[in-house]
C-alpha cells in the first residue's frame, strides 16, 4: 500500500486531482482496486484530496481561460474524473446564462465574418446551449 500511497503523493505534488481521476491513474499503473480505494480514502481523511474544492478550482480556471459553453465545460470536467451529476451541479451553481452568453460573444468575436450557420456550428461544437446560440444569432449577428 505504501508504494500506491507514494505514487499518489507524487501525482498530487504535480497538481491537485479529483479522486476519480487519481483512481483511474493509479489503476492504469497496475495497482489493485482495493489498494487504490484504501489510499484514496486515506488521502481524503488527510485532506490531501478534496473533490469539491478541486471541482471549483478547475471550473474557475476553465471559465477564466477557455471559451466553452455548458456542455463543453461539463465534458472537460468529466475528463478529469468528475461524475456527470457533480459536474452539472457545479455548472448550475457557477455558470449563469449571462456568463455563458459572454463566453459565446468571445467566440463570436474570434470568428470574424462567418455566416450564421457556421457561427451556430462553431458555438455548438464548443458546447453552448441552444438558447445561448439562438440569442447570439438573433441579437449579435
Amino acid at each position: 500500500m505504501s508504494s500506491v500511497y507514494d505514487k499518489a503523493i507524487k501525482l498530487l505534488k504535480i497538481r491537485p486531482h479529483h479522486s476519480g481521476e487519481l483512481t483511474k491513474k493509479l489503476l492504469m499503473r497496475g495497482f489493485s482496486r482495493e489498494e487504490v480505494e484504501g489510499v484514496i480514502q486515506k488521502l481524503q481523511e488527510e485532506n490531501l484530496i478534496d473533490n469539491d474544492r478541486f471541482v471549483q478550482l478547475y471550473l474557475d480556471e476553465l471559465l477564466r481561460n477557455k471559451t466553452y459553453g455548458f456542455y463543453g465545460l461539463k465534458s472537460k470536467l468529466m475528463q478529469r474524473g468528475i461524475a456527470s451529476n457533480e459536474a452539472e451541479a457545479a455548472l448550475k451553481a457557477n455558470l449563469t446564462f449571462e456568463l455563458e452568453l459572454e463566453l459565446a460573444k468571445k467566440v463570436l468575436n474570434k470568428s470574424g465574418n462567418l455566416p450564421k450557420p457556421k457561427i451556430a456550428q462553431r458555438l455548438s461544437s464548443k458546447g453552448f446551449r441552444n438558447d445561448v446560440i439562438r440569442t447570439i444569432l438573433q441579437d449579435f449577428c
